[in-house]
């Protein structure tokens, strides 16, 4: 199971990283995501978990541990499709309320599709 983990330690490598998740179980990969002009990380990452019991440990015991000052946010990870389907229905949704309140006017292309 691939888990996503916020605002890791800007010093953190990814042995670092590992080293938080082996107690909950096998760790398959690390990835830390590097700033390519900097070669700095951007305080976040991805973990890959050989299980969903192990993945689900880790995510319980540290979404919201302190590490180095910086309090960690620790999710199963979503694909950029999921990701992209949930931000378009929200943007849609907060569309439509401001409109039924009367703010704005919807655009030409959403009144097609209502």
């Amino acid at each position: 199971m691939d888990i996503y983990v916020g605002s890791i330690p800007f010093k953190w490598k990814e042995k670092d990283l590992r080293a938080i998740f082996e107690p909950f179980g096998d760790v398959l990969s690390v990835t830390i995501i590097i700033n390519k002009s900097t070669r700095q990380n951007k305080g976040f990452g991805f973990v890959a978990m050989a299980s969903e019991a192990a993945a689900q440990k880790a995510i319980a015991a540290l979404d919201k541990s302190e590490h180095l000052g910086r309090k960690i946010q620790v999710l199963p990870a979503t694909s950029k499709k999921e990701t992209a389907t949930k931000v378009n229905d929200s943007s849609i949704t907060r569309l439509l309320r401001s409109h039924a309140k009367g703010k704005k006017k919807v655009p030409g292309w959403l009144r097609k599709e209502l």
